[in-house]
């Protein structure tokens, strides 16, 4: 049974993801809470393997569908053999992306079939489900220019501007629908704007929970 507590950060490509979620675990670590980061896909030796595959540049004109799979396989692995047991021994689990990219990418991006994308999605995380997601909502054209224009090397970064539209249309539509899990956090702020919001709204919600195991921190994809 899940104890501990699954906090995600989504987006679009250059909204700031790993900066904020890197910042977030240094302040949840002197705040003494033990914490588990990682990110999707990757974390574990296979996972990353897939991450490799997925983001190369060779592979930009693979199917849909096979990339659809590829995530939901390292999905599933990264739940199996880090997330379930992390949350078990009752951490905090902050994640770099998890199935709402899926939803975002595979469903809206590419036009995948959402319920197939839901369903695959629920089948390789046995129903685990954030207890937080932290959007950092920005401006693909704006995400564009912070990624340093034209020079990309990232299977996902090369997609046109129209597919990183839809993505974040995807983004959206999926922050109204799971209103009471999604902070949404315009990411073209200020940094220091930004972390404060994080923290703020991860206070008010889990900042006198006394159940949260303390006094560690592990990083997994660092």
């Amino acid at each position: 049974m899940k104890q501990g507590i699954l906090i995600t950060f989504e987006g679009g490509e250059g909204c700031g993801k790993s900066t904020h979620s890197n910042a977030f675990c240094n302040y949840l670590q002197k705040r003494g809470y033990k914490v588990l980061h990682t990110r999707e896909p990757g974390g574990t030796p296979l996972s990353e393997e897939i991450r490799k595959l997925v983001k190369d540049p060779q592979y930009l004109n693979k199917t849909a569908e096979t990339e659809l799979l590829l995530f939901e396989a390292a999905r599933a692995e990264i739940c199996k053999e880090i997330l379930f047991p992390a949350l078990k021994e009752g951490n905090i689990v902050v994640l770099d992306r998890f199935f709402d990219s899926t939803t975002a990418y595979q469903g809206y991006g590419r036009g995948l079939n959402i319920e197939v994308v839901n369903t695959l999605n629920k089948f390789a995380t046995k129903g685990l489900t954030p207890d937080m997601t932290i959007y950092l909502s920005i401006d693909p054209e704006v995400a564009f220019r912070r990624k340093g224009g034209a020079e990309q090397n990232d299977a996902m970064e090369l997609q046109s501007m129209e597919f990183h539209e839809r993505v974040k249309k995807g983004f959206d539509e999926i922050a109204k629908e799971n209103a009471d899990r999604f902070v949404v956090i315009k990411s073209d702020d200020e940094m220091e704007s930004v972390q404060a919001q994080i923290i703020q709204v991860f206070e008010e919600r889990y900042g006198e929970n006394k159940d949260i195991q303390t006094n560690a921190i592990i990083s997994r994809h660092n």
